[in-house]
């Protein structure tokens, strides 16, 4: 990705590469490695005995996710980062690893904090959905007083 500087007083612009690799190719490489490898590692942890290897493919899925969701929001600011989507690349490959086994370190690391928060947004998601039965409720009480007062 390139950004543009303009130097009004000169009347030049300048092009400043933000990635080594191009912005297309490590998005590319990125995809490849942060889902479909995963994917593939997670079908073969399915089909596995051991459950070592499905806790640390749905712990990928929990790091990757909650990153994902940090990097939606954050794009409009990281884009800007030199280099960001190379460390993007190379922070992926390390979550992912069998060797490293980064996203189950996070994940056992960050566990009751991750916890908490899964509490609150169940909480949340619970609360909107009685909201509905709620107001439902309240109109067929409100419609039962109506037809008792006729």
């Amino acid at each position: 990705e390139k950004i543009i500087a303009r130097n009004s007083a000169a009347g030049q612009e300048v092009h400043i590469d933000t990635t080594m690799i191009g912005w297309w190719l490590s998005k590319f490489l990125a995809m490849i490695f942060s889902v479909l490898y995963p994917a593939f590692e997670s079908y073969k942890a399915i089909k596995t005995k051991s459950t070592e290897d499905d806790i640390q493919w749905l712990s990928y899925w929990v790091i990757f996710g909650i990153f994902t969701m940090g990097e939606f929001f954050l794009d409009i600011v990281i884009c800007w980062i030199p280099l960001y989507y190379e460390a993007k690349l190379i922070f992926i490959l390390w979550l992912g690893s069998s060797y490293t086994k980064g996203a189950l370190l996070i994940y056992n690391k960050y566990e009751s904090s991750i916890d908490h928060v899964v509490k609150l947004v169940e909480d949340k998601l619970k609360s909107i959905q009685a909201q509905p039965k709620q107001n439902e409720q309240k109109e067929q009480k409100s419609e039962t007083s109506d037809e008792k007062q006729d």
